[in-house]
């Protein structure tokens, strides 16, 4: 192996050594300092709230109490939520229930609610949906406690529980049934005295098991829902002294029109050895239901396909470049100059290779200036998320995050897109700058605000309020677009990409090309080792999206995220020489598809990953999904692109730039 070779596999070594390092200890940081647990006294009042009510079938969260559950005294109020929350969907309100530290509450009676017609086909349909409860206590979400195929209990610690179930036995008609009672296990810890000077009881688990049971009064006692009375009697389908087991339940609560539905709830105390700064790690591993090794499957994975990638250009580009470099700079002899020895490959396009691209310059400087904006986006929220500043406790704090970071890295927008455009001798730069500040931006918005409307056209807690709208675009307008143009002032400033060569004022004819080096292969092969290098992290990316499953291997994904960035730079530089090679000099869009073409793959991947969901026959959910999906596919369009367009741009430069020009 050559000394250039072993150089590049050492620094590869060292840079993934490096990230690998911090995988543990980035892993492991979920809480933001400062944060102070809530300690309770026995006795003490312990709140639960209700979130929206969320299905992976439908995409649409639905407020909570828009179906007929119990109401709090003096009506829902809605908990503090940040802009984060808003916009994934959150809706957090105050509930009925009454929990105190460490009391065992025993079948209480919380509402009886006898359904109308409008309500039992309301509650039927979402049941049928899958809708799943979320409810928290002490910011911790709701585990679910359910049963395997074996009759064993078994809890699941993402996606909450269901409301009901639907009896698949009985006939077309398919009943439903409403759990109207749980069980609330909370697990409490007594912190060491010598760690802390609280004295008192913090939560540190959460778990919610769901029964439907028919629930009678003793003695025929007929309620009518709204005396107090109804609350002193006794059903005849609890036990007193001991929690409701589901070997307790004779008959299922159906929902039909008139069915007097009676709501109760049990608490069960539970003391743990779990710390608690340590109560999250069970949610985020989902109890080891994904093992490490996966991840780590994905991450050798990666490494493999860049390896593979890295041996290549160096088998090919080195050894080709050291073969073109003495051949261009070697001085010919006398002999040769007689025979007049025709030259060939890259070196003839020389004064052809910098020459601005033939179709919209003005296009590519925007879309490169955007997609350098969204690669510093993604870069600086990866790097703040592996070190532990986005805690999963804080809801909406990444999507937050996502969205501040854009805003504020508008000036790398508009700096990239003006030092291109004016190295493309762009004369129109206003118009250039304002499409940067208003091109992806309002692809964005447009989007959003259509998806918006099915929401609120499906009464989804996903619609956003007319104030929120309000406050992106102050972000948009107030504070985005003028970094834009802060940028692309101080863009325009600065000298024009300079090029080690001159180029002519006629453009070179190009010769015919092979089939292999048209666009449709070069889209087709420059995205498929990009995505194969990180298609693994991306289902279970897709998955925290789509499926409300927990993602909190930040560490792994950094790790990814660069062997997906240097794959993209390889492979654009591996088809970039071989164009050049063909005396093709027309690169620069090119080289920004062939590693945009990843967006490609990842995209036709949502249509396989969108049956997992066996998604509803709406055609919101099919608008919703394939909207954000697409809108998702064209920022990682314009990010790799960039990449493609920067390495290209880079590897011309410097190959141009070592060889003689007459």
């Amino acid at each position: 192996m050559t000394r250039s070779s072993t150089q590049m596999l050492g620094l590869l070594s060292v840079l993934l050594a490096v990230v690998a390092a911090a995988l543990l200890p980035a892993a492991d940081a979920f809480y933001m300092p400062g944060v102070k647990p809530l300690t309770f006294q026995e006795g003490d009042e312990v709140p639960m709230k209700v979130n929206a009510m969320s299905s992976i079938h439908t995409q649409l969260p639905k407020d909570y109490y828009r179906l007929p559950f119990c109401v709090p005294e003096g009506g829902a109020k809605m908990a503090s939520e940040n802009l984060g929350e808003f916009l994934t969907g959150n809706k957090i309100q105050n509930s009925p229930y009454t929990i105190n530290m460490k009391r065992e509450t025993y079948c209480q009676i919380l509402c009886q609610i006898q359904l109308s017609k409008v309500e039992a086909r309301n509650l039927r349909m979402h049941i049928r949906y899958g809708y799943h409860n979320n409810w928290i206590i002490d910011n911790i979400p709701s585990a679910a406690i359910g049963l395997t195929e074996a009759g064993h209990k078994q809890k699941h610690y993402a996606g909450g529980f269901p409301i009901g179930f639907v009896d698949a036995g009985s006939g077309d008609a398919k009943d439903a049934y409403v759990y109207n009672h749980v069980n609330i296990n909370i697990d409490y810890h007594k912190p060491d005295a010598s760690t802390t000077t609280d004295d008192g009881y913090r939560v540190v688990g959460f778990a919610v098991e769901p029964m439907s049971i028919a629930h009678y009064f003793l003695g025929g006692y007929d309620w009518d829902g709204k005396s107090s009375e109804g609350y002193t009697k006794s059903l005849a389908t609890c036990s007193d002294g001991s929690h409701m087991t589901r070997d307790d339940i004779t008959s299922n609560q159906i929902v039909q029109e008139n069915e007097k539905v009676v709501y109760t709830y049990d608490v069960i105390w539970n003391e743990s050895d779990v710390a608690w700064s340590s109560r999250w790690d069970v949610y985020l591993s989902e109890d080891h239901l994904v093992p490490a090794q996966v991840h780590w499957y994905s991450i050798t994975n990666s490494i493999l396909v860049v390896l593979f990638l890295s041996l290549l250009i160096i088998s090919i580009l080195v050894r080709n470049l050291r073969r073109d470099y003495a051949r261009y700079n070697k001085l010919a002899t006398d002999e040769e100059k007689a025979e007049d020895l025709e030259e060939f490959g890259w070196k003839l396009v020389h004064a052809d290779v910098f020459r601005p691209p033939s179709f919209s310059p003005m296009l590519l400087a925007v879309c490169c200036g955007t997609g350098a904006q969204l690669l510093c986006m993604a870069v600086f929220t990866i790097l703040f998320a592996a070190m532990g500043f986005l805690s999963p406790a804080n809801r909406g704090a990444l999507l937050m995050a996502q969205l501040l970071l854009y805003v504020l890295l508008g000036s790398v927008a508009g700096y990239t897109t003006a030092r291109l455009y004016k190295t493309f001798k762009g004369k129109s730069w206003q118009k250039a700058t304002t499409l940067t500040s208003l091109g992806f931006p309002g692809v964005a918005f447009f989007i959003f605000f259509i998806m918006n409307i099915i929401a609120l056209s499906q009464g989804s807690s996903d619609a956003v309020p007319f104030t929120t709208m309000l406050v992106l675009l102050i972000l948009w307008f107030g504070i985005s677009t003028p970094l834009v143009f802060f940028g692309a002032y101080f863009g325009y400033k600065q000298e024009a990409i300079e090029f080690p060569v001159n180029t002519s004022n006629i453009p070179r004819q190009i010769p015919d090309q092979p089939w292999f080096m048209g666009i449709p292969f070069t889209l087709l092969v420059g995205g498929i080792l990009p995505f194969g290098a990180c298609f693994v992290e991306l289902y279970f990316i897709l998955s925290s999206v789509w499926m409300d499953q927990y993602y909190y291997v930040f560490g792994f994904l950094l790790l990814v995220f660069i062997i997906l960035v240097v794959t993209c730079a390889e492979i654009t530089v591996l088809f970039c020489y071989f164009q050049l090679c063909g005396e093709n000099y027309h690169w620069w869009w090119r080289s920004f598809c062939t590693a945009g073409s990843t967006a490609l793959y990842v995209f036709f991947y949502s249509f396989v990953y969108f049956k997992q969901l066996e998604a509803s026959k709406t055609a919101a959910t099919y608008v919703l999904y394939f909207g954000y999906m697409g809108l998702a596919s064209l920022a990682l369009f314009l990010m790799t692109g960039y990449i493609g367009v920067a390495s290209s741009l880079w590897f011309n430069k410097t190959v141009f730039a070592s060889i003689k020009i007459d």
